[in-house]
C-alpha cells in the first residue's frame, strides 16, 4: 500500500461514509477522493511531478490533507514546518528541505517570495479538462518531510519515504486497534508527524474524522459528547486545561476508549487526577520524528497500562541500548536519515540512534531515563538551543548567550537563556526581540542576565555546567528573570 493508494482504497471500500468533519461541513471519502484527483491535475499542470519537494503552508482544514494526497500521487514529497514558524524560520525550513516549490495560504505570501513554484492553495480546485496523471507507485522515494532538530544544531527536514510513512499509519492503527466504528478528534497541528499519521491511520480504516482548526477544549467536549468520540489524542498543555475544569464527569467522558498520549512522559498527578473524575485511563506510546512509532502500551490489555512507561516495541520495531545506555531503533517507521546531510544517527543497516537513555526490562518493557541530546522537546515539538542562541546573540546589545531546558509540567520542557549583554539591554526587550523571530514555543521562558558563560578553552559552551546553574540556583552577577511566556 502507498500513501495516495490508502485513499483510493477507502474510497472504493467507503465512497459514502463520512471520511471527515471540519467546521461543520461534511467529507465523504469521495468527495475528498475527487478532489484530491483534481488537485493533482492542477499540481501536474503547475509543473510539479515525481521527486518534487514542495512546502504545505496551511493551517489544519480539508486542504491540507488534499495537497499531501495529491502530491503523493504524482511522486512529489511534503514538506511540512509549523505554520506557526516565522519567516526568517520557514525560509530556513524550505533550504533546509531542499524545497523550491509551495503550495500557499495567502498569509504566508511574504514567504514565497524566494521560491520557484508557488502555487496558490485555492487553485487546486480549478476546474480542468485533463485528467490526473497516474499515480505514482514509488515505495523507496522521499515522500514526507517534517522537521526534527536532530541530534544537534538547527532544525532538519527528516526524510520519511512512502514505505516508512505507509509503516507508521498501520503502526499506529493496528496499535491504537483502530476500526471502522471509531471516531475520532484531531485539533493535533497536521505539520506534525501524529498529525499527519493519525489522520491517514483513521482514514485507513475507514472511521470517521472530525478535524478542528485550532484547539478549543469547550467545543473538543461538545463534539466528544454529540458525536460520541471514541479516540482524543491528548498533549501536555490540553491535559492542564482539562484538569482545571470544574465539571469534568464521567457521562462526558461514556464513549472514550482512551486518551491517547504520545511524546514526552505524562505527569502521574495529572493523569491520575484526569482519570478519577472522567472514568478513561491514559494510552500512552513514544515516538519521534525519525523514528514515529517505537513503542505502545497493549491496548487491548488495559491493566499492562503504564503511565511512567510507553510500553512494549511496536509491531516491527527492534529496540537495543548501546553501551551507554542510549536507545537505538529500527523497524517499519525509522526514516531514512535528513535532507541534504549526512548524520551518524542513521547507521548503515537501519538503526537510529535516539539520543534517550532507557531501560529495557526482561519482559520487554521499555522506560526512558533522560535525553543525552541537548534538545528541548516542548509540548512535542523539538527546540534546539542553538537556534535560540543565534537568534539572541543577532540582538545588537548581546554578547553571547546560552539555552537549556527547565522541566514545565504544561509543555513537558521550557527554553530558559542565559545572557550575556551590554548593561541597559532588559529581558523584555529580549523576549520582545524573540517575538519576531521564533516560534512562541522556541521562545524562552526566562532570562538570566549573567556576566559570562561557562565555556571551555576553546569555546565550546559548557552546556552541562549551564544547566547545573539553573538546577542549583546559582547566581551570577547581574542576574535576572523574566517569566515571559505563552
Amino acid at each position: 500500500m502507498t500513501f495516495a493508494g490508502l485513499l483510493d482504497d477507502a474510497a472504493t471500500r467507503w465512497p459514502d461514509r463520512t471520511a471527515l468533519t471540519f467546521e461543520g461541513e461534511r467529507w465523504s471519502f469521495e468527495r475528498l477522493h475527487c478532489r484530491v484527483t483534481l488537485a493533482a491535475a492542477n499540481l501536474a499542470a503547475a509543473g510539479v511531478g515525481e521527486g518534487t519537494r514542495v512546502l504545505v503552508l496551511l493551517e489544519n482544514g480539508p486542504e491540507y490533507l488534499i495537497a499531501q494526497y495529491a502530491l503523493a500521487r504524482l511522486g512529489a514529497a511534503f514538506v511540512t514546518p509549523n505554520p506557526y514558524w516565522t519567516q526568517p524560520e520557514l525560509v530556513r525550513a524550505a533550504e533546509a528541505a531542499q524545497a523550491h516549490t509551495a503550495i500557499y495560504a495567502p498569509r504566508f505570501a511574504d514567504v514565497i517570495s524566494g521560491l520557484s513554484v508557488a502555487i496558490p492553495v485555492d487553485s487546486l480546485a480549478d476546474a480542468r479538462s485533463e485528467s490526473a496523471p497516474a499515480s505514482v507507485d514509488a515505495p523507496g522515494a522521499a515522500r514526507y518531510l517534517p522537521f526534527s532538530s536532530g541530534t544537534t544544531g538547527l532544525p532538519k527536514a527528516v526524510v520519511h519515504t512512502d514505505e516508512s510513512l505507509c509503516g507508521a499509519i498501520q503502526q499506529l492503527a493496528y496499535h491504537l486497534g483502530l476500526s471502522e466504528i471509531d471516531r475520532l478528534q484531531v485539533a493535533l497541528p497536521l505539520c506534525h508527524i501524529f498529525g499527519t499519521t493519525m489522520t491517514a491511520a483513521a482514514l485507513s480504516v475507514g472511521a470517521e474524522l472530525t478535524l478542528f482548526r485550532r484547539f478549543d477544549l469547550d467545543e473538543s467536549l461538545r463534539h466528544l459528547v454529540y458525536n460520541r468520540v471514541t479516540i482524543w489524542p491528548m498533549a501536555g498543555a490540553v491535559a492542564h486545561e482539562l484538569a482545571a475544569r470544574p465539571d469534568l464527569d464521567a457521562k462526558t467522558f461514556a464513549s472514550l476508549r482512551f486518551f491517547m498520549w504520545g511524546g514526552s512522559a505524562v505527569p502521574r498527578e495529572l493523569a491520575q487526577r484526569i482519570s478519577s473524575q472522567t472514568g478513561v485511563g491514559f494510552l500512552c506510546s513514544y515516538g519521534m520524528t525519525e523514528a514515529m512509532m517505537v513503542a505502545f502500551n497493549p491496548v487491548h490489555d488495559e491493566h499492562r497500562w503504564s503511565i511512567d512507561s510507553p510500553g512494549f516495541a511496536t509491531m516491527g520495531t527492534e529496540l537495543r541500548l548501546d553501551a551507554g545506555g542510549e536507545l537505538e531503533v529500527r523497524g517499519l517507521s525509522v526514516a531514512s536519515g535528513y535532507a541534504g546531510s549526512d548524520s551518524d544517527a542513521f547507521t548503515r543497516d537501519g538503526w537510529f540512534r535516539t539520543g534517550d537513555v532507557a531501560t529495557i526490562s526482561p519482559d520487554g518493557r521499555l522506560r526512558i531515563v533522560d535525553r543525552i541530546k541537548d534538545m528541548i522537546k516542548v509540548s512535542g515539538f523539538q527546540v534546539a538551543p542553538a537556534e535560540v542562541e543565534l537568534v539572541l546573540v543577532e540582538h545588537p546589545g548581546v554578547h553571547d548567550a546560552g539555552v537549556v531546558g527547565q522541566p514545565d509540567d504544561r509543555a513537558g520542557h521550557v527554553p530558559i537563556a542565559y545572557v550575556v549583554c551590554d548593561p541597559d539591554v532588559t529581558a523584555m526587550q529580549l523576549d520582545s526581540w524573540s517575538q519576531t523571530r521564533l516560534a512562541s514555543y522556541k521562545r524562552p521562558h526566562g532570562y538570566h542576565l549573567v556576566d559570562e558563560l561557562p565555556r571551555t578553552a576553546a569555546g565550546k559552551l559548557q552546556r552541562a555546567e549551564l544547566r547545573r546553574w539553573h538546577t542549583d540556583g546559582v547566581n551570577q552577577l547581574n542576574t535576572s528573570t523574566n517569566a515571559a511566556s505563552d
